[in-house]
């Protein structure tokens, strides 16, 4: 039987566990939601894998996926 003392350690480090292993996730959406460059790149990519589907007449199967 635990004591109250290592009930709350073991939560205290689950806790920090659980808030490491999130961490790369939310770096991830910082990321994403404020790299100008990046996003422009993948618009400017997109565009032209759209523009070179188009002229192939291929889909999903080139160089931009």
């Amino acid at each position: 039987m635990k004591t109250f003392k290592q009930f709350q350690e073991g939560i205290k480090t689950k806790l920090a566990i659980g808030g490491l292993m999130a961490l790369p996730f939310a770096m991830q959406k910082i990321k994403d939601k404020f790299d100008p460059i990046g996003n422009k790149r993948k618009e400017f990519q997109q565009k032209k894998k759209e523009k070179y589907e188009k002229q192939s007449g291929t889909q999903g199967q080139g160089y931009f996926d």
